[in-house]
């Protein structure tokens, strides 16, 4: 099975592109004629040669500047560097909108810049707290990609990665023998650009999500395995704390036993919880077990419900008996 290649789909950008959408910009004419802004001043005549493309029309707007705001773009694109924030908030500022301005820096400098789009936003995982920032986290994957895959500009990059949104959101096109193999490689292989998406989608439900359990009942339908190790994480240091808070209470030292059993046994022992709550935490450290020595990549669907099922009941003892913890008299 051949290594999934972001690279074999940059030919068939513009081809993917009619197919999905009836076209794409004109992209040729269109850097030809940005082409002279490291000599003169940007101007209303750049503007108008985007508005003259026949269908960027139809997916955006521009918005009518204001001759101050233009004065203020006069020569800000003389030299773009790469993810220049201030330059991506200013031109925010005036434009309003993230996916024009990607646009017009795509168009004046390929080199450093792609295009922002919902289908490449969804497709990376990307999520921030502003649009300029959403945009800077794509550049920064963007480049990214592009030294994996030993693309010449970053514009090159975003278009492969529109190519492989067309071909992973469209049935029609992806059983096109021509792209078909690809389609299947980006399927059953690793690659960069789904570690970049589920890094992205990590880091975000790790901001939200604080807690383990909160981060375990993410991952119930879709990974019980995650879910369930995510949970004994959470349990595990439960577990630590109250022995902690013992072995402080007692004003001596005594050894720590070594197995989550043997905690178990002694916390009981000295009444930090009852039996029947030591065989419940028992059968919840086992499940924990299971989801990580258990090989389910080849586990049949009864198998999965069955552990979603244990996994579940393990979360919701978990937070049952922390609330009870929480809430005790010091």
């Amino acid at each position: 099975m051949a290594k999934f290649n972001l690279k074999e789909l940059l030919p068939y950008y513009q081809e993917m592109a009619i197919l999905k959408y009836g076209g794409t910009l004109d992209f040729e004419r269109l850097e030809k004629s940005m082409e002279p802004l490291g000599r003169e001043e940007f101007s209303y005549r750049h503007l108008e040669t985007l508005e003259e493309d026949n269908l960027f029309p139809a997916w955006w707007k521009l918005p009518e500047l204001l001759p101050e705001e233009l004065e203020t773009l006069k020569w800000v694109f003389k030299n773009p560097q790469p993810r220049d924030q201030d330059l991506l908030q200013k031109l925010f500022d005036i434009f309003k909108n993230i996916e024009i301005l990607s646009c017009l820096l795509r168009v004046i400098c390929p080199q450093h810049y792609g295009i922002y789009s919902a289908p490449v936003e969804n497709l990376l995982s990307i999520k921030a707290e502003t649009p300029v920032k959403k945009y800077l986290t794509y550049l920064e994957n963007l480049a990214e990609l592009q030294e994996e895959y030993r693309l010449e500009r970053i514009a090159d990059v975003d278009m492969a990665l529109f190519a492989l949104c067309c071909l992973l959101n469209e049935g029609y096109i992806r059983q096109n023998p021509g792209y078909h193999q690809i389609y299947v490689d980006y399927l059953e292989r690793p690659n960069l650009v789904k570690k970049i998406s589920a890094r992205n989608a990590l880091r975000h439900l790790r901001q939200e999500n604080i807690f383990y359990l909160d981060l375990a009942e993410s991952f119930l339908e879709t990974d019980p395995e995650i879910a369930g190790i995510l949970a004994g994480k959470e349990l595990e240091g439960l577990i630590n704390n109250l022995w902690e808070k013992e072995k402080d209470k007692s004003g001596h030292k005594f050894y720590k036993p070594l197995t989550m059993p043997e905690k178990l046994e002694e916390l009981a022992r000295r009444k930090v919880f009852s039996d029947q709550v030591k065989e419940d935490i028992q059968g919840w450290w086992d499940t924990r077990n299971d989801c990580v020595h258990l090989n389910l990549s080849e586990a049949r669907e009864s198998q999965l419900q069955d552990l979603r099922v244990r996994v579940s009941q393990m979360i919701a003892g978990l937070t049952k008996l922390k609330e009870k913890i929480d809430t005790r008299p010091v």
